[in-house]
């Protein structure tokens, strides 16, 4: 890639400086020689207009002494040599009959062959002054009719541009100097080019070919503030960005594996124990002890039960994932929810010799949510405050309000979590003491649906930090509800 960048800006500024140079010589050299041209016939027209009535009537006036009139007219013509800019090298003037046009004296000898009749010459013999050239001729010159002592004569003023050429001569070698350095410093500059341009692309496709392999480890060094350095910015970010999905989609196949490894195996439990008390039923149909067979169908039932309230958590779950669980909001008033746990779960917390307090102020605002949700996640977190405590335990159950949001906090004494689960306590299928959890009903899932519906409703489950032993779990959530337009409402 290097090579054929730096080939093409090479070209570029190789086509560039010839062009410059072209059309720069192009306009120089032709203005030179307009601007030759011009001077030329600007000095002629002086030389013969009104500031040199002195030349004119001296040419045209005739004395007794004229015996040949073009020598006099030559002679004359040799006085005002400055005022023709005659040289004798590169411009000459010269004296032809009037008549045919035949030189007839000149400043220097004619050309083998006469005069060529030009133009000029030829509006001359018509009795028209000849002023006029072209560009591109090689020559210039002058032809203007006069009359001398009733002869007719053409004084004619004849430049071959040898000091224009020579001029333009110069000139070209200048340009030609001038396109040798211009060429040389678009090499250097090409290399400049390619140094602040190739080089930062030749780093991103190395690190396209890294990210290509899957090496994510290094970050391409942003060394400019330009176009270049806005792509390495860019390119960086999309690398970062694509590290995270990778890792997310990792994580998430992972837990895929992980859920169908948990799905399989709690369904596994049950479906083995129904099995298992199914077949010895059977084997021992009419002898088995009345209350050994009904002790052994309680357990099937027991584990009937188990499997649909798994089922059931998935079925949740997967509509919660599907997006197409809709929440029911409303107003109702928190602290009633609230109270409504209370002493749902009052019995059973005396069942098992609980202390239960409720901390409840009066000044509870009401929230839209859906009720019948956000009563799920109290009960859960209750719930599980009774199961995992000890028998004789003390739990409280307090709510506030603060902002924009209410909460409710289940604080118990209970066997708490240690810290290497706590970040693990909302997974799905997760339990700290997985034989205990089994024994009382738990289906590893219920934290996770309570999480789940709480982040419908844009609100959250958190462990607080506490330093006796026990747990804590708060509940927040928005008093004005999720702020989803798409949630349903009731």
């Amino acid at each position: 890639m290097r090579r054929s960048l730096h080939i093409k800006l090479v070209l570029i500024m190789v086509l560039l400086i010839v062009s410059l140079m072209v059309v720069v010589g192009a306009f120089l050299m032709n203005s030179v020689t307009g601007y030759y041209i011009d001077e030329f016939y600007q000095q002629i027209t002086d030389a013969f207009g009104q500031s040199n009535v002195d030349f004119v009537r001296d040419l045209q006036t005739a004395t007794k002494e004229d015996e040949d009139g073009a020598a006099m007219v030559g002679q004359v013509l040799s006085a005002y040599t400055g005022v023709l800019g005659v040289d004798r090298r590169s411009r000459n003037y010269f004296v032809l009959d009037g008549a045919t046009g035949r030189c007839l004296n000149g400043s220097v000898p004619a050309p083998e062959g006469g005069i060529a009749v030009t133009p000029n010459i030829s509006k001359a013999l018509l009795g028209e002054p000849g002023l006029d050239s072209s560009v591109t001729a090689d020559y210039m010159d002058a032809a203007i009719p006069i009359t001398r002592g009733g002869q007719s004569y053409v004084v004619y003023i004849l430049d071959n541009r040898e000091t224009a050429r020579q001029l333009n001569a110069e000139m070209f070698s200048l340009i030609m100097e001038a396109l040798v350095l211009g060429l040389v410093i678009s090499v250097l500059l090409s290399f400049l080019l390619a140094k602040t341009m190739v080089n930062p692309l030749q780093r991103l496709t190395g690190g396209i070919e890294r990210v290509a392999r899957g090496d994510f480890s290094r970050k391409l060094e942003v060394t400019s503030e330009d176009e270049i350095g806005q792509l390495t910015e860019r390119f960086n970010s999309m690398a970062q960005q694509l590290e995270a999905n990778i890792a997310e989609l990792e994580r998430a196949e992972q837990q895929r594996k992980d859920f169908v490894a948990n799905v399989s195996h709690e369904l596994r439990t049950p479906l083995t124990n129904i099995k298992s008390y199914a077949e010895t039923l059977d084997d021992g149909v009419g002898g088995l002890p009345p209350e050994t067979e009904h002790r052994f169908l309680g357990v099937i039932l027991n584990e009937s039960d188990r499997m649909a309230h798994i089922l059931q958590d998935l079925l949740t779950l997967s509509r919660f994932d599907s997006g197409r669980s809709e929440l029911r909001l409303a107003w109702f008033p928190f602290a009633k929810a609230v109270d409504d746990t209370y002493q749902a779960i009052l019995m059973d917390a005396q069942n098992h010799a609980h202390t239960v307090e409720l901390v409840l102020p009066e000044d509870l605002p009401q929230v839209r949510a859906d009720r019948e949700r956000i009563m799920q996640v109290m009960m859960n977190i209750v719930s599980n405050a009774i199961k995992y405590t000890p028998d004789g335990g003390r739990i409280v159950l307090s709510a506030g309000w603060e902002k924009d949001k209410v909460w409710m906090e289940v604080d118990d004494n209970g066997i708490g979590i240690p810290p290497a689960d706590r970040d693990r306590i909302f997974e799905r299928f997760y339990r700290v003491d997985k034989a205990r959890s089994r024994q009382s009903g738990g289906t590893g899932l219920g934290l996770s649906i309570a999480q789940e519906i709480m982040k419908r409703h844009e609100g959250g489950l958190y462990l607080v930090d506490k330093a006796e032993p026990g747990l804590t779990i708060r509940m927040e959530l928005p008093v004005a509800g999720p702020r989803e337009e798409a949630r349903h409402e009731g």
